[in-house]
């Protein structure tokens, strides 16, 4: 993955804009991509301040009206819906080969700390499985023990995009967590 020396490089390389009063990435007009960007917003005077705040009253509220495993279901595939797409979007431009399992993680890793979903560290690589480590989670950083892993929406983002490297499935198990009381998260990626 080329280096930037500044966010702005990185969002004109990759055919984004940031949009004026916006907080969302939207694909730049003059881009010749051919799948479309991240869900782009239309608003103009407010910006989302509060997406942290918002995740974790989900997680929280939801895991209990309808069971952890159902809101992490849904959290866990809407990261992996996004993270196919973004996948799709940088093969076809040509930033990530197919295959390109480091790519991927470096990418991941760059717009992790960029849209502030965390730190993410490599721990390993193996053939059938990868251990990254999550810093400072979008998450879960600082929420209290509850007893139960919760960040299935950044698992989901690492390997819904990972299956459309590589054309294997892969499945994730958040093995720490500051939901059962870590303070970092790691996840252990296989193949399915």
């Amino acid at each position: 993955m080329p280096e930037y020396t500044n966010y702005d490089e990185y969002l004109e390389n990759m055919g984004l804009i940031l949009k004026e009063g916006a907080s969302i990435l939207c694909l730049s007009p003059e881009s010749d991509a051919t799948r479309p960007g991240p869900f782009c917003e239309e608003r103009k005077t407010l910006v989302s301040a509060n997406s942290v705040g918002a995740l974790r009253s989900i997680i929280i509220t939801g895991s209990k009206q309808f069971g952890m495993g159902t809101i992490g279901s849904i959290l866990r595939i809407a990261g992996g819906e996004f993270s196919t797409l973004r996948a799709a979007q940088m093969i076809d431009a040509g930033k990530i080969e197919k295959g390109d399992i480091q790519g991927w993680l470096d990418l991941v890793k760059f717009d992790f700390k960029n849209w502030g979903y965390g730190i993410l560290t490599t721990e390993s690589i193996e053939d059938d499985k990868i251990v990254v480590r999550l810093d400072e989670s979008m998450s879960s950083a600082g929420i209290p023990n509850l007893g139960k892993a919760v960040c299935y929406y950044e698992g989901g983002r690492i390997t819904g995009g990972l299956s459309e490297v590589t054309g294997e499935k892969w499945q994730f198990v958040e093995t720490n967590c500051w939901g059962i009381g870590d303070d970092f998260c790691k996840f252990e990626i296989t193949k399915i």
